[in-house]
């Protein structure tokens, strides 16, 4: 016997949708969310190295600004390598109970993903419990090619290349054929009561 797989018809979900929502508890909002995940992508050249996945623990349903920082920093080199922070995103799927039928219609009306300029607190909104696995913080690491980094470099030591001056005045000093200054003041007493 032959196992075939049955269709399932999208029309069938959105009509039965409605029953669905009122007659079971799949659709349930929660009012704290323990963790998310954070996707670490690092790119040089414009080419993808490496990426990492970290499970954070959250208070309060906001990342702080200080564990931000703290998580930047310490996932800022890879292999030994300096890379620069050049993207911070939140993914955040954020439907409310109301609107789930409206999303299965017209998914184009609606975005998840919130980009941030700045390290700043990253407050997550609690939504549909089932969908709270998918809440994502997404950092973006990058870094220059050296000939990027060794212009960057040659032009700043050319901005800097005669800007102050310093004068210097050297001061003549006479022999003094090793003797220290107190010996030399001896010589030069005994030299004037000889003189007398």
């Amino acid at each position: 016997m032959e196992s075939s797989v049955i269709s399932i018809n999208g029309s069938d979900v959105i009509e039965n949708l409605d029953y669905l929502l009122d007659k079971s508890n799949i659709f349930q909002t929660s009012y704290n969310i323990d963790y998310i995940k954070c996707y670490i992508f690092y790119s040089e050249k414009n080419q993808l190295l490496n990426f990492k996945k970290v499970e954070l623990d959250i208070y309060d349903n906001i990342i702080t600004k200080k564990e931000l920082l703290a998580l930047i920093l310490k996932h800022n080199k890879l292999q030994s390598k300096r890379f620069d922070l050049t993207g911070i995103y939140k993914y955040e799927l954020n439907i409310d109970e109301d609107e789930i039928k409206q999303f299965c219609k017209s998914q184009k009306d609606f975005s998840f993903i919130t980009q941030y300029y700045n390290v700043e607190d990253i407050q997550f909104t609690p939504c549909i419990e089932l969908f709270n696995d998918n809440n994502t913080l997404i950092l973006f690491f990058s870094r220059m090619s050296k000939t990027e980094e060794e212009s960057k470099k040659q032009s700043k030591k050319e901005e800097k290349k005669n800007k102050t001056q310093k004068k210097v005045k050297f001061k003549e000093i006479k022999e003094t054929n090793n003797k220290t200054m107190k010996n030399m003041e001896n010589e030069i007493v005994t030299e004037i009561k000889d003189d007398d």
